[in-house]
């Protein structure tokens, strides 16, 4: 009988324990207020611009002064980077960032997004220490592979975006140099995050690259069906593996968080942290004003 009453017993507690954790579940599932907003903002890089634009241009300083005055203003508790930190050992970005704190004239020639975005926004914030995030794909090699194979078998028409059923990114219909330079680097930085850039960045891969390849799929030995879709596949592996570096470095008992990352990450990613009910993506353009 004691037996009988002790299974009832824990029976009950397990019942009422999964309840709660599906209550918690739901909650978070139905309301905002738990969850971890992502500040995500896509750049170019910095330190690859052509001699006709250079970032440490006193009107260049001052628009990134002003940018990262109005990312800190969000009051990220995290702040991301675009660096691998499995290379932690070799990059020293720790140690880089402690230096930056006490004295950032030591890096007033340092051009990388890193040091004049991400840590500048750290220090205004007083946070010990900046997060790394990055992990390495091969988009390069499957690039080159489906480059190659498209010009040897007429389907350049995907490659340059004129076929039909392809689209342009908005950053090749326009002079995207021109603009840059006759823009402040706040305002370029707002239209590389505007929802026509974003879109059709992140269309291209979907659209245009999947496209490159042999149609023959019930041919055993043709390995070139899913040529362009390697592209694609490895270019999305890349960001989940992103994103789960950046998921588990958290406690979860954050409020918000911060990533700048190169432009094209920015759909991929955002999908990825609008699908996982704990987070809450807070869109650029509300903010970046």
């Amino acid at each position: 009988m004691k037996h009988v009453v002790l299974f009832i017993f824990i029976a009950a507690l397990t019942l009422t324990c999964s309840k709660t954790h599906d209550s918690d579940q739901k909650s978070i599932l139905e309301t905002d207020s738990s969850k971890i907003k992502i500040y995500l903002l896509g750049t170019f890089h910095f330190n690859q611009t052509d001699s006709t634009y250079n970032v440490l241009d006193d009107k260049h300083q001052e628009s990134i002064k002003q940018l990262s005055k109005t990312i800190a203003n969000q009051k990220p508790d995290k702040v991301f980077v675009e660096r691998q930190p499995e290379f932690e050992f070799q990059n020293k970005l720790d140690s880089l960032y402690n230096v930056f704190v006490k004295n950032e004239e030591i890096f007033s020639k340092s051009k990388n997004e890193i040091y004049q975005i991400g840590f500048r926004v750290a220090k205004l914030l007083n946070h010990p220490k900046v997060y790394q995030c990055d992990n390495p794909g091969q988009y390069g090699f499957y690039y080159n592979k489906a480059l190659k194979y498209a010009k040897e078998n007429n389907q350049m028409q995907y490659i340059n975006a004129t076929a039909k059923t392809t689209v342009i990114r908005e950053d090749d219909r326009i002079n995207e140099d021109s603009l840059r330079l006759n823009s402040t680097l706040f305002d370029y930085i707002k239209w590389l995050n505007s929802d026509i850039v974003v879109r059709t960045s992140h269309a291209s891969y979907i659209t245009n690259d999947v496209q490159i390849g042999s149609t023959d799929y019930y041919n055993y030995d043709d390995d070139d069906t899913l040529i362009g879709a390697e592209i694609v596949a490895d270019w999305y592996r890349r960001n989940i593996m992103i994103y789960t570096k950046m998921i588990n470095q958290l406690s979860y008992d954050e409020k918000a968080i911060f990533l700048i990352i190169g432009a094209d990450h920015i759909p991929t990613l955002k999908h990825l942290f609008e699908s996982n009910p704990y987070f809450e993506v807070v869109e650029t353009n509300d903010w970046l004003k």
